[in-house]
């Protein structure tokens, strides 16, 4: 195990995240471009079958391919992002003992990888895939919005998107780290991620309500750092640390993936997309260890949704 370094965690727990150069060799992720290109050819002669593009674009690459077929069917974008589409490398990388040995270290020994990972195909010049700064945690304050006004915007500026949240939702307040993974090299150009370190230390208390339009004053002198990275690299976040994705202005995709990870021993945040146990002292039985076992979870909560009635 090697996990991170007491400089390392001290970054993390003062400034919200740490940049893992070389935390894969970027051979060691070419099995998962691999399975997302295997993935991407079956979308082509699908859409390209049903008379929904121009082209199989077979000749394209892993960097453009999906982009040819997301330019004639729209659509077809939500086939790829977010956590759909789930293969063995996939699994592979949720489980890797890289990620698991940092997570032990701040969340302890029992370890659960959230359901909510998410496959980022960041098309250029395409709104949809664009975001505007937030927090990763569905379950804290929706401080996108604060933060929104304050970067580009002052005080008296009107809100120009995305909605408010005027009720905090309660839920216990624990770690839940996440690791952001380009599998393309990434820059200010293709849309790399900024950061606002420190950031994460003015999250407001969960009892308290916040209104909308409360401009928070803590977050003045912070600094926004770009963060470009190379394929290998990992960026580990904070989840209350406010982070933005600009606009990909290159003519190819940029491809990331980002994992959450929480306490195995508290409740799990998402029902709808279902995690798995990752690594327990406590339940070593419980711990999932192949993608089959994975996708028999994932299988009988989408057969449960389907047929019990019960919205969740």
């Amino acid at each position: 195990m090697s996990g991170l370094t007491s400089e390392q965690k001290q970054q993390y727990d003062e400034l919200g995240y740490v940049l893992l150069k070389g935390l894969f060799d970027a051979g060691e992720l070419q099995p998962l471009i691999d399975e997302l290109d295997t993935e991407i050819d079956r979308i082509a002669r699908a859409y390209h079958a049903d008379g929904l593009t121009e082209s199989l674009y077979a000749d394209e690459g892993f960097e453009t391919r999906f982009m040819r077929i997301v330019k004639d069917a729209e659509q077809a974008y939500r086939e790829m992002v977010d956590s759909k589409f789930l293969g063995p490398e996939v699994f592979r990388l949720l489980s890797h003992p890289a990620f698991l040995d940092i997570v032990e270290d701040i969340v302890g020994p029992e370890v659960h990888c959230q359901g909510r990972h998410r496959l980022r195909p960041k098309l250029p010049n395409f709104g949809v895939a664009d975001f505007r700064w937030h927090e990763d945690t569905e379950y804290a304050t929706q401080r996108v919005t604060y933060v929104q006004q304050q970067y580009g915007l002052d005080r008296t500026a009107s809100k120009t998107g995305g909605k408010f949240m005027s009720r905090i939702v309660a839920a216990p307040r624990m770690p839940e780290p996440n690791f952001w993974v380009p599998l393309v090299p990434v820059d200010e150009r293709n849309g790399c991620l900024h950061v606002l370190p420190g950031g994460h230390l003015h999250t407001p208390p969960y009892e308290e309500q916040w209104e909308p339009n409360t401009y928070v004053d803590e977050l003045n002198d912070l600094e926004p750092l770009v963060v470009p990275m190379e394929v290998g690299d990992a960026l580990l976040m904070h989840q209350h640390v406010p982070h933005v994705s600009p606009p990909n202005r290159t003519n190819a995709i940029r491809w990331s993936i980002d994992i959450r990870y929480q306490d195995g021993s508290r409740p799990v945040k998402s029902v709808r997309e279902p995690g798995f146990l990752a690594r327990s002292v406590e339940r070593p039985q419980d711990v999932v260890t192949d993608y089959e076992g994975y996708k028999r979870i994932r299988d009988a909560v989408a057969e449960f949704r389907a047929t019990s009635g019960i919205r969740f």
